[in-house]
């Protein structure tokens, strides 16, 4: 018995010399846990002061052309001559009770919480808050993906000294940022590193990112949109689409964020 229970904390031992830190399974957080991180600049889970990036680990089409997490800063509306400031830049797109259509916009000022019906919006402004570094990159001539020779050293970027204390990354559902987020040679730089997915311990994941899962095509193929009724499935979307979440599309990914 005790020379078996040895033999097991020899080979504990060893496996911990020999297995990095960072292959570890990340911490699933909400998109709208995210969101309030990264706007509060505070550990999603601690809520300690933190210095925290949202990093996109998309290829650079999907972070320019389908979009990528934003906030708010102004809202305009039709009938007035000043725009609306959202708290914290968060706006969600809401649905009245009772009714089927997402058709309101849902949002705070000065700590008072509003809505606003989109018939009467204008415009948004909107600023991206992701970072795209890139895990993978498309290659055209073979159609496939290919890792991305840099990830590891933009990442080590953010982990400069007075830089980013918290990552948190995301890709399109959550299956990505969980094989990344095992890859991060310099993870032990940063106080902690989520991604957006389940937070269900031991769960499959699958369910966050930008857009979440398709289950199984119910959707008509569709990912993410606002509305969907995912809490009907085993395991509700936590995607930053399904929150109903401010994005920005059509930008380009190589210039820097203000």
């Amino acid at each position: 018995m005790h020379r078996h229970f040895r033999f097991a904390l020899l080979t504990a031992a060893i496996a911990s010399t020999f297995i990095p830190a960072f292959a570890q399974a990340l911490t699933g957080i909400t998109a709208e846990e995210a969101f309030d991180a990264v706007q509060l600049q505070e550990d999603p889970i601690t809520g300690a002061d933190a210095k925290v990036a949202l990093v996109d680990v998309r290829t650079r089409a999907e972070y320019e052309w389908v979009g990528t997490p934003a906030m708010v800063n102004q809202i305009w509306l039709k009938d007035t001559t000043f725009p609306i400031v959202p708290d914290l830049g968060k706006v969600k797109l809401v649905n009245r009770t009772g009714f089927l259509e997402y058709s309101l916009l849902e949002y705070s000022v000065d700590g008072r919480r509003k809505w606003t019906p989109i018939s009467k919006v204008a415009k948004l402004d909107t600023l991206p808050i992701a970072i795209n570094i890139p895990y993978k990159l498309w290659d055209e001539s073979t159609a496939k993906t290919l890792p991305n020779p840099d990830f590891n050293a933009k990442i080590a970027e953010l982990a400069s000294p007075g830089n980013v204390d918290v990552l948190i990354v995301f890709c399109r559902s959550g299956s990505r940022s969980s094989s990344c987020g095992t890859q991060i040679e310099n993870a032990a730089l940063f106080d902690a590193v989520y991604e957006i997915d389940d937070p269900t311990p031991g769960s499959a994941g699958g369910v966050g990112g930008f857009e979440g899962s398709p289950y199984s095509e119910v959707y008509n193929g569709y990912h993410g949109f606002p509305g969907r009724l995912t809490e009907v499935q085993t395991v509700p979307s936590v995607s930053w689409k399904d929150a109903g979440l401010p994005i920005r599309i059509g930008i380009d990914p190589y210039a820097p964020l203000p």
